[in-house]
């Protein structure tokens, strides 16, 4: 038998609307107090603290089309490690230097809290879909296809082959897809 959160993950694989947004509202939390934890853990600027969470949330989405229930993981586990691996690669690259190994032993410092109440959720998945509904209206078809990619984690020469078209073109459209969802978020 499958539980709910199954029955979305299997959903959102599909392209089912509103699955996705109803599984982030559940896991808002644990994006929010990560991403919270590791910008103070790393010093890094309140001004940078938005290009961590869009990293997070790139990385929450990529968790939520890849994970298999047999792996042995729950989702929040398997989510939470996404999440992690995911910023830390970005504070490297921010930091341009190497994080010390204690960085990776402090995956247990993230706690997953508390969810809402069901009445808190039925707000959190309108206010998601009229978000998500704003991105795909201010996203052009090729930034769409470029976001698909780099939630998938292609990398940039990859996602040029495949769209056909030059790597600073994928970059370029990277670059305004970072910008416009820092605007709507």
């Amino acid at each position: 038998m499958h539980s709910e959160l199954d029955i979305l993950l299997e959903n959102v694989r599909s392209g089912k609307p509103l699955s996705f947004e109803a599984i982030y509202s559940l896991y808002t939390p644990l994006i929010d107090s990560m991403t919270k934890g590791c910008c103070q853990r790393y010093g890094i600027p309140e001004s940078d603290a938005d290009d961590v969470r869009q990293e997070a949330l790139i990385a929450f989405y990529n968790a939520a089309l890849t994970y298999e229930a047999d792996c042995g993981a729950t989702f929040g586990n398997y989510a939470k490690v996404c999440i992690r691996n995911k910023t830390l690669s970005y504070i490297r690259c921010f930091l341009e230097n190497d994080i010390p190994a204690s960085l990776d032993e402090r995956e247990n410092d993230w706690d997953e809290p508390d969810f809402d109440t069901p009445e808190e959720l039925i707000i959190s998945k309108e206010s998601l879909c009229h978000l998500n509904r704003r991105i795909n209206e201010t996203l052009t078809d090729f930034e769409r296809s470029v976001f698909a990619l780099y939630i998938g984690d292609m990398s940039y020469s990859d996602m040029a082959k495949s769209l056909a078209k030059p790597i600073k073109s994928i970059d370029n459209a990277i670059h305004r897809i970072k910008a416009k969802l820092r605007k709507l978020l």
